[in-house]
């Protein structure tokens, strides 16, 4: 490991590596004269968890008995063994084998990040395959027989998987594969899906920078003990084996779309740190709604949005109001580290861009990604940035719309009221404080199943919006927003909040 030059001098190194590694030695192979070194593990213990479920970081200290230099890079050899039972997106086994630096710190870390640049390889058993990553994030090159090397050109979490796999490849603007552990017979099929779902993000997040993209398969539960059903690397997706087993790819497109999103976001671009965390994780949910609104329908996508979708109903406005009956809600722009407030991002945060889009227009919205996204490959971008490009895309200041979804916690409560009086209909929006600014869908219904319908948009600004329309036709039903195209209550989500409250168990 080759660390940079310092601007000051150091009389030790702190390197975090997984609390499943043990007999580590690091050896200085360079800068000379530093007198000897010692290599002590922190009496400290272990450090934090950074979110409930993934790995801890031992902590071992490098001292040198004359400092490291100012203006010198240190190189440094470790050797060490490690365990091969499961940690976060962690597993070394006859089965696979898999890890992440995102995950366990199965290297050395000593800058604070796992992110980092060099060549990996790695030793297999006859007849495996090894994984990490597609051009241009590196090169891979056979070394010798049994053997894989990947060199990492850009810095990120290294991460390969390995196992006797079959590789399948559907070819197509991006070729897509899929690594089996076994033979699927409608796998042409499937992967034919999968480009169709790539299709929608490339329109609506910008191009796919990597090359090619491989979905590879783990054992569900070693998946499952190992803390995820899918996770996300550059250029690859590690999948449990459930995913593979679906009659057809659309079961998946919002859960698959999340994960296929996340080739984007992180992997184009993040967000520098402090600040909106986890808003990459609501951009690749975003993905995940616009797939299914793509390729199932406006319909499937409202269902999306109020309660899920329905093949993996896990995020949605349902979701969100549970976690405010959990107590946990809380502004995106200001949500800490932890799960609740991941289940945030997923929920509000992904609806907060559905609603984005919708406020600006789908194709400025995707004007404003695909300015974000481009020539991007694992960079690094600022939230103002991303709010200056919006507003360009928009052509008009949208400052309100941040402010009012971002830096406050809860939803709005929209209420209708509406008459017929001769050939017109007149009806009150309402909302109590704080008010939310939004342009809301109003369908006016005729009778029986096959009534006509009509619908006009009515802008809410303060307290209350009326409207007045003449439809031609008798109207017996007046829906606000029936396509629920707005994050907000309704008496549904009232009752539900108010059940779970009541269930809830009295704090002491």
């Amino acid at each position: 490991m080759r660390l940079p030059a310092a601007d000051s001098a150091r009389n030790q190194l702190r390197i975090g590596l997984s609390e499943r590694m043990d007999s580590v030695q690091v050896e200085v192979l360079a800068p000379a004269g530093l007198g000897g070194t010692t290599l002590e593990r922190d009496t400290a213990g272990l450090g934090a968890a950074r979110v409930e479920g993934e790995s801890r970081d031992a902590h071992w200290i490098l001292r040198a008995r004359n400092a490291f230099p100012k203006g010198e890079a240190v190189t440094l050899r470790f050797s060490y063994h490690g365990k091969g039972d499961t940690a976060f997106l962690y597993y070394i086994g006859p089965e696979v084998a898999f890890a992440s630096g995102w995950g366990d710190s199965w290297y050395p870390d000593i800058s604070g990040s796992s992110k980092a640049t060099g060549d990996l390889t790695i030793q297999l058993p006859m007849g495996w395959k090894a994984i990490a990553g597609n051009p241009p994030v590196g090169d891979v090159q056979p070394s010798a027989a049994g053997t894989f090397r990947f060199v990492q050109h850009l810095p990120t979490y290294f991460t390969f998987a390995a196992g006797p796999y079959a590789v399948v490849t559907h070819a197509g603007n991006v070729p897509v594969s899929a690594w089996l552990l076994k033979p699927r017979d409608k796998i042409d099929a499937y992967l034919s899906g999968v480009e169709k779902m790539l299709n929608v993000l490339t329109q609506e997040f910008g191009p796919y920078v990597f090359g090619a993209l491989s979905l590879v398969e783990v054992p569900r539960p070693i998946a499952q003990a190992a803390g995820f059903n899918a996770f996300s690397p550059a250029s690859f997706l590690v999948l449990n084996h459930r995913t593979f087993d679906v009659p057809d790819v659309k079961y998946s497109h919002q859960w698959l779309g999340h994960e296929l999103g996340h080739q984007w976001f992180p992997h184009a671009v993040i967000w520098d740190k402090p600040g909106f965390l986890y808003m990459e994780e609501a951009l690749a949910e975003y993905g995940g709604l616009r797939i299914v609104e793509a390729l199932d329908g406006p319909d499937a996508a409202r269902r999306s949005r109020t309660t899920g979708y329905e093949y993996d109903p896990i995020y949605s406005a349902s979701s969100y109001f549970r976690l405010i009956a959990a107590g946990v809600d809380e502004p995106l722009a200001t949500m800490g580290a932890g799960i609740n407030q991941r289940n945030l991002a997923y929920n509000k945060g992904s609806l907060f861009f559905d609603m984005l889009g919708r406020e600006i227009g789908r194709e400025n919205m995707q004007k404003a990604l695909h300015e974000l996204t481009h020539g991007k490959r694992l960079a690094t971008t600022t939230w103002p940035r991303f709010l200056e490009i919006v507003r360009v895309a928009a052509g008009r200041n949208v400052d309100w719309f941040f402010e009012q979804w971002l830096n406050r916690a809860g939803a709005p409560d929209f209420r209708l009221t509406w008459t017929q009086r001769g050939d017109s209909v007149s009806g009150t929006i309402t909302q109590p404080e704080p008010y939310y600014r939004a342009h809301l869908t109003v369908e006016l219904r005729g009778q029986g199943a096959e009534g006509r319908k009509l619908s006009r948009v009515v802008e809410i600004v303060g307290a209350s919006a009326t409207f007045s329309v003449a439809p031609g036709f008798h109207v017996i039903d007046v829906v606000l927003d029936p396509m629920y195209q707005v994050l907000r209550w309704t008496p549904d989500f009232h009752a539900m909040v108010d059940s779970l409250r009541a269930a809830a168990p009295r704090k002491p």
